[in-house]
Protein backbone atom coordinates (compact mmCIF):
# COMPACT_ATOMS: atom_id res chain seq x y z
CA UNK A 1 0.00 0.00 0.00
CA UNK A 2 1.25 3.38 -0.56
CA UNK A 3 0.26 6.93 -0.25
CA UNK A 4 0.82 10.44 -2.20
CA UNK A 5 3.98 12.67 -0.80
CA UNK A 6 1.55 15.30 0.31
CA UNK A 7 1.21 16.35 3.91
CA UNK A 8 -1.71 14.42 4.25
CA UNK A 9 -0.32 11.33 2.88
CA UNK A 10 2.71 11.71 4.92
CA UNK A 11 1.10 11.51 8.03
CA UNK A 12 -1.42 8.40 6.99
CA UNK A 13 1.44 6.70 5.59
CA UNK A 14 2.87 6.83 9.07
CA UNK A 15 0.02 5.86 11.24
CA UNK A 16 -0.40 2.65 8.59
CA UNK A 17 2.96 1.82 10.10
CA UNK A 18 1.85 1.85 13.33
CA UNK A 19 3.26 0.74 15.80
CA UNK A 20 6.59 0.98 14.25
CA UNK A 21 8.43 4.13 13.75
CA UNK A 22 9.43 4.38 10.02
CA UNK A 23 12.54 5.53 9.24
CA UNK A 24 13.41 6.78 5.68
CA UNK A 25 16.79 6.46 4.15
CA UNK A 26 17.36 7.59 0.39
CA UNK A 27 17.10 4.11 -1.25
CA UNK A 28 16.29 0.26 -1.18
CA UNK A 29 20.12 -0.83 -1.28
CA UNK A 30 20.75 1.19 2.28
CA UNK A 31 18.00 -0.52 3.91
CA UNK A 32 20.04 -3.74 5.05
CA UNK A 33 22.82 -1.26 6.22
CA UNK A 34 20.90 0.55 8.92
CA UNK A 35 18.61 -2.57 9.31
CA UNK A 36 21.86 -3.96 11.24
CA UNK A 37 21.95 -1.05 13.55
CA UNK A 38 18.11 -0.68 14.71
CA UNK A 39 17.48 -4.47 14.42
CA UNK A 40 16.33 -3.89 18.34
CA UNK A 41 14.22 -1.16 17.73
CA UNK A 42 10.61 -0.63 16.90
CA UNK A 43 11.22 0.53 13.59
CA UNK A 44 10.29 -0.29 9.71
CA UNK A 45 12.87 0.96 7.25
CA UNK A 46 11.45 2.62 3.78
CA UNK A 47 13.16 4.06 0.38
CA UNK A 48 12.52 7.38 0.80
CA UNK A 49 12.47 7.55 -3.04
CA UNK A 50 16.09 9.36 -3.26
CA UNK A 51 17.47 12.53 -2.59
CA UNK A 52 14.99 15.11 -3.30
CA UNK A 53 11.95 13.24 -2.13
CA UNK A 54 13.60 12.69 1.27
CA UNK A 55 14.45 16.20 1.56
CA UNK A 56 10.49 16.74 0.80
CA UNK A 57 10.07 14.91 3.79
CA UNK A 58 12.69 16.41 5.62
CA UNK A 59 10.62 19.90 5.26
CA UNK A 60 7.23 17.95 6.43
CA UNK A 61 9.01 16.49 9.50
CA UNK A 62 10.64 20.15 10.25
CA UNK A 63 7.61 22.01 10.21
CA UNK A 64 4.57 19.57 11.33
CA UNK A 65 6.97 17.65 14.26
CA UNK A 66 5.87 14.66 12.71
CA UNK A 67 7.28 11.27 14.61
CA UNK A 68 9.41 10.00 11.90
CA UNK A 69 13.32 10.05 10.94
CA UNK A 70 14.43 10.75 7.97
CA UNK A 71 18.74 9.59 7.02
CA UNK A 72 20.15 11.37 4.47
CA UNK A 73 23.53 10.85 2.41
CA UNK A 74 26.13 13.57 3.32
CA UNK A 75 27.08 13.82 -0.84
CA UNK A 76 29.41 16.66 -1.15
CA UNK A 77 28.32 19.03 1.73
CA UNK A 78 30.00 17.29 3.92
CA UNK A 79 32.84 19.08 2.99
CA UNK A 80 30.64 22.45 4.50
CA UNK A 81 30.18 20.19 7.91
CA UNK A 82 26.13 21.19 7.14
CA UNK A 83 23.92 21.18 10.32
CA UNK A 84 21.17 19.01 10.59
CA UNK A 85 17.84 20.65 10.32
CA UNK A 86 16.52 18.52 13.18
CA UNK A 87 17.43 15.53 15.76
CA UNK A 88 15.22 13.32 13.73
CA UNK A 89 17.18 13.86 10.39
CA UNK A 90 20.35 11.97 10.31
CA UNK A 91 22.92 13.65 7.70
CA UNK A 92 26.04 11.29 7.25
CA UNK A 93 29.70 12.39 7.59
CA UNK A 94 30.52 10.23 4.63
CA UNK A 95 29.27 10.70 1.01
CA UNK A 96 26.59 8.31 0.94
CA UNK A 97 26.64 4.71 3.12
CA UNK A 98 28.68 2.76 0.90
CA UNK A 99 31.42 4.67 2.03
CA UNK A 100 31.09 2.58 5.51
CA UNK A 101 31.32 -0.11 4.02
CA UNK A 102 34.86 0.44 2.59
CA UNK A 103 36.88 -1.49 5.69
CA UNK A 104 39.40 -3.28 5.79
CA UNK A 105 37.78 -5.92 8.38
CA UNK A 106 34.53 -6.43 6.59
CA UNK A 107 35.90 -6.42 3.31
CA UNK A 108 38.94 -9.11 4.45
CA UNK A 109 36.10 -11.29 6.17
CA UNK A 110 34.05 -11.12 3.11
CA UNK A 111 36.90 -12.42 0.84
CA UNK A 112 37.92 -15.43 3.32
CA UNK A 113 34.10 -16.34 3.54
CA UNK A 114 33.88 -17.07 -0.04
CA UNK A 115 37.57 -17.04 -1.44
CA UNK A 116 40.19 -20.15 -2.18
CA UNK A 117 43.09 -17.88 -2.83
CA UNK A 118 45.80 -18.12 0.54
CA UNK A 119 47.76 -15.89 -1.10
CA UNK A 120 45.86 -12.94 -2.41
CA UNK A 121 44.04 -13.17 0.97
CA UNK A 122 47.61 -12.63 2.58
CA UNK A 123 48.13 -9.43 0.59
CA UNK A 124 44.49 -8.60 0.91
CA UNK A 125 45.54 -5.37 3.48
CA UNK A 126 48.13 -4.23 1.61
CA UNK A 127 46.39 -4.58 -1.69
CA UNK A 128 43.41 -2.66 -0.36
CA UNK A 129 45.46 0.32 0.75
CA UNK A 130 47.09 0.56 -2.77
CA UNK A 131 43.67 1.05 -3.99
CA UNK A 132 42.73 3.51 -1.60
CA UNK A 133 46.11 5.30 -2.65
CA UNK A 134 45.30 4.87 -6.34
CA UNK A 135 41.82 6.32 -5.98
CA UNK A 136 43.56 9.85 -4.88
CA UNK A 137 44.20 9.98 -9.20
CA UNK A 138 40.47 11.03 -9.18
CA UNK A 139 41.30 14.19 -7.13
CA UNK A 140 41.45 17.08 -9.84
CA UNK A 141 37.75 15.11 -11.50
CA UNK A 142 36.43 15.30 -7.99
CA UNK A 143 36.82 18.64 -6.94
CA UNK A 144 35.76 19.43 -10.55
CA UNK A 145 32.90 17.36 -9.98
CA UNK A 146 32.03 19.70 -6.66
CA UNK A 147 33.00 22.59 -8.60
CA UNK A 148 30.01 22.25 -11.25
CA UNK A 149 27.64 21.09 -8.36
CA UNK A 150 28.39 24.27 -6.45
CA UNK A 151 27.74 26.97 -9.30
CA UNK A 152 24.63 25.00 -10.18
CA UNK A 153 26.00 24.35 -13.91
CA UNK A 154 24.27 20.74 -14.66
CA UNK A 155 27.19 19.84 -15.92
CA UNK A 156 27.91 15.78 -15.14
CA UNK A 157 31.50 15.75 -14.81
CA UNK A 158 31.35 11.83 -12.87
CA UNK A 159 29.83 9.16 -14.64
CA UNK A 160 27.57 7.30 -12.23
CA UNK A 161 29.81 3.94 -12.40
CA UNK A 162 33.84 3.51 -12.01
CA UNK A 163 33.92 0.72 -14.37
CA UNK A 164 34.51 3.51 -17.24
CA UNK A 165 37.87 3.75 -15.70
CA UNK A 166 39.05 0.52 -15.45
CA UNK A 167 42.06 -0.68 -17.76
CA UNK A 168 40.76 -4.73 -17.92
CA UNK A 169 37.56 -6.56 -16.55
CA UNK A 170 39.36 -8.09 -13.34
CA UNK A 171 41.77 -5.75 -11.71
CA UNK A 172 41.49 -2.36 -10.16
CA UNK A 173 43.40 -0.85 -12.72
CA UNK A 174 42.87 2.40 -13.36
CA UNK A 175 43.07 3.80 -17.18
CA UNK A 176 45.02 7.00 -16.85
CA UNK A 177 43.98 8.29 -19.68
CA UNK A 178 40.34 8.04 -19.52
CA UNK A 179 40.64 10.03 -16.07
CA UNK A 180 42.65 12.93 -17.99
CA UNK A 181 39.79 12.77 -20.65
CA UNK A 182 36.95 13.64 -17.83
CA UNK A 183 39.32 15.87 -16.30
CA UNK A 184 39.83 18.37 -19.26
CA UNK A 185 36.23 18.19 -20.27
CA UNK A 186 35.18 19.55 -16.88
CA UNK A 187 37.44 22.30 -16.81
CA UNK A 188 35.09 24.85 -18.34
CA UNK A 189 34.11 26.61 -15.13
CA UNK A 190 35.62 29.79 -13.45
CA UNK A 191 38.97 29.20 -11.29
CA UNK A 192 38.08 30.47 -8.69
CA UNK A 193 35.32 28.40 -8.27
CA UNK A 194 37.93 25.49 -8.78
CA UNK A 195 40.17 27.08 -6.27
CA UNK A 196 37.62 27.63 -3.67
CA UNK A 197 36.51 23.62 -4.06
CA UNK A 198 40.21 22.71 -3.57
CA UNK A 199 40.55 24.34 -0.10
CA UNK A 200 37.43 23.01 1.24
CA UNK A 201 38.98 19.41 -0.10
CA UNK A 202 42.39 20.32 1.39
CA UNK A 203 40.15 20.67 4.93
CA UNK A 204 38.16 17.82 4.74
CA UNK A 205 41.23 15.71 4.23
CA UNK A 206 42.67 16.55 7.02
CA UNK A 207 40.38 14.17 8.88
CA UNK A 208 39.26 11.86 6.69
CA UNK A 209 39.99 9.74 3.61
CA UNK A 210 39.53 10.45 -0.03
CA UNK A 211 37.68 7.08 -0.74
CA UNK A 212 35.06 8.84 1.84
CA UNK A 213 34.36 11.82 -0.32
CA UNK A 214 33.45 9.26 -3.64
CA UNK A 215 29.98 9.22 -4.65
CA UNK A 216 28.74 5.95 -2.99
CA UNK A 217 27.67 3.90 -6.49
CA UNK A 218 31.37 4.76 -7.84
CA UNK A 219 32.75 3.52 -4.57
CA UNK A 220 30.83 0.35 -4.71
CA UNK A 221 32.22 -0.19 -8.54
CA UNK A 222 35.84 -0.28 -7.12
CA UNK A 223 34.85 -2.30 -3.80
CA UNK A 224 33.08 -4.56 -5.87
CA UNK A 225 35.84 -5.38 -8.30
CA UNK A 226 38.47 -5.67 -5.87
CA UNK A 227 36.70 -8.08 -4.15
CA UNK A 228 35.72 -10.26 -6.88
CA UNK A 229 39.55 -10.06 -8.05
CA UNK A 230 40.66 -11.02 -4.72
CA UNK A 231 38.11 -13.72 -4.35
CA UNK A 232 37.84 -15.39 -7.60
CA UNK A 233 38.04 -13.48 -11.25
CA UNK A 234 35.74 -16.52 -12.63
CA UNK A 235 33.38 -16.21 -9.87
CA UNK A 236 29.68 -14.59 -10.45
CA UNK A 237 29.12 -12.61 -6.80
CA UNK A 238 25.87 -10.27 -7.25
CA UNK A 239 26.15 -6.68 -6.01
CA UNK A 240 23.45 -7.56 -3.61
CA UNK A 241 25.26 -10.36 -2.06
CA UNK A 242 27.94 -7.71 -1.41
CA UNK A 243 25.99 -5.32 -0.27
CA UNK A 244 24.36 -7.29 2.21
CA UNK A 245 26.91 -9.07 3.33
CA UNK A 246 29.77 -6.04 3.81
CA UNK A 247 26.49 -3.99 5.30
CA UNK A 248 25.90 -7.02 8.03
CA UNK A 249 29.83 -6.92 8.54
CA UNK A 250 30.77 -3.57 8.98
CA UNK A 251 28.84 -2.67 12.12
CA UNK A 252 30.35 -6.07 13.63
CA UNK A 253 34.03 -5.31 13.20
CA UNK A 254 34.93 -1.52 12.85
CA UNK A 255 34.87 0.90 15.38
CA UNK A 256 35.23 4.49 13.53
CA UNK A 257 34.68 7.76 14.94
CA UNK A 258 32.01 8.09 11.88
CA UNK A 259 30.63 4.51 12.53
CA UNK A 260 30.09 5.32 16.15
CA UNK A 261 28.66 8.63 15.70
CA UNK A 262 25.92 7.35 13.30
CA UNK A 263 24.82 4.55 15.14
CA UNK A 264 24.28 6.62 18.02
CA UNK A 265 22.51 9.53 16.11
CA UNK A 266 20.21 6.75 14.26
CA UNK A 267 19.52 5.07 17.31
CA UNK A 268 18.89 8.07 19.41
CA UNK A 269 16.20 9.60 16.57
CA UNK A 270 14.20 6.71 16.79
CA UNK A 271 14.40 6.86 20.57
CA UNK A 272 13.03 10.37 20.15
CA UNK A 273 10.45 9.72 17.45
CA UNK A 274 8.84 6.81 19.35
CA UNK A 275 8.34 9.27 22.64
CA UNK A 276 6.88 11.54 20.18
CA UNK A 277 4.44 9.01 19.08
CA UNK A 278 3.60 8.05 22.49
CA UNK A 279 2.99 11.17 23.87
CA UNK A 280 0.23 12.02 20.42
CA UNK A 281 -3.12 10.92 21.24
CA UNK A 282 -5.06 8.10 19.29
CA UNK A 283 -2.05 6.48 18.13
CA UNK A 284 -1.57 3.26 20.93
CA UNK A 285 -1.57 0.00 19.28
Amino acid sequence: MEFIRTDSGIENRDLFYLPKILVYVEGYSDIPFYEEVLQNYNCHLKAGGGDKECKKLVESLVEKNLPYVVVLDGHYEILTHTRSKHRRVVLLHRHSYENYLVEEEPIEQFCRDHGRSANRLEKLANNLRSVLKETKKFRELIVLDIAHQRAGTGYDVLPEKSDHFFKTKKKVDFLDSQIEQYTEAAKSINQQKINDTETLVKQFLRDHRFIDLLPGHFVFGIIRRFIIYTVNPKRNISDDEIRVYLSRAVWQLVKTRDHNSLKRRLRSAVQEAEKIRQAQPNTSS
